[in-house]
């Protein structure tokens, strides 16, 4: 399991990359690209601390790069910052408006904070960005379930589930907590 979240984070943050490549590359900055890199494989690797140092070093160079402050949002998430997390999550939707995973990411942070209403509508503007955000889907399904709001949980997880979204144990047993507490099966 710690080997497959690890791949998903992995290819979460590679993908995260895009937004802050092509204009490293555009200006001419190499070291950018390597220092996002570097950042998303110390975050892989759990040295938190160090990709976060490593996202302040590409701020000193590009204060406008919102791969940088999402990269970093996430290390802090995963250190339970949640306040730093999501000014982060901040910073990079302030510079790219269109950047899902850094609505997503302060989506979750809200979430973990049990700040329900901020995450509903971080998650509401990722899948507006992204209509086919799964992971959006599901993680405001359980927000709905958090607040009792059964009937919109279930229609996440149908949604979520209409676009291929995979079974895993995790999933099973959020879906049988929601069976128990709506009454419902589907």
């Amino acid at each position: 399991m710690k080997r497959f979240f690890a791949l998903k984070l992995w290819i979460l943050v590679s993908i995260s990359l895009v937004f802050c490549d092509t204009a490293a590359f555009a200006i001419g900055n190499k070291k950018v690209v390597q220092l996002l890199t570097q950042a998303s494989q110390l975050l892989c690797n759990g040295d938190y601390d160090k990709a976060i140092k490593t996202c302040d070093d590409i701020t000193a160079i590009d204060q406008n790069c919102p791969a940088a402050y999402y990269l970093r949002g996430f290390a802090r998430r995963y250190k339970k910052e949640y306040e730093l997390a999501i000014t982060d999550f901040t910073l990079a939707v302030k510079i790219d408006p269109k950047y899902a995973a850094a609505y997503f990411g302060r989506a979750m942070s809200y979430a973990y904070t049990r700040n329900y209403d901020n995450a509903l509508a971080d998650f509401n503007a990722a899948i507006a960005v992204d209509p086919r955000y799964t992971d959006a889907y599901i993680n405001r399904a359980r927000v709905y379930y958090e607040i009792d709001d059964y009937d919109k949980a279930w229609d996440d997880v149908h949604k979520a589930e209409s676009l291929g979204v995979s079974k895993d144990m995790l999933y099973k047993g959020f879906i049988n907590k929601l069976k128990e507490a709506s009454g419902r099966n589907r």
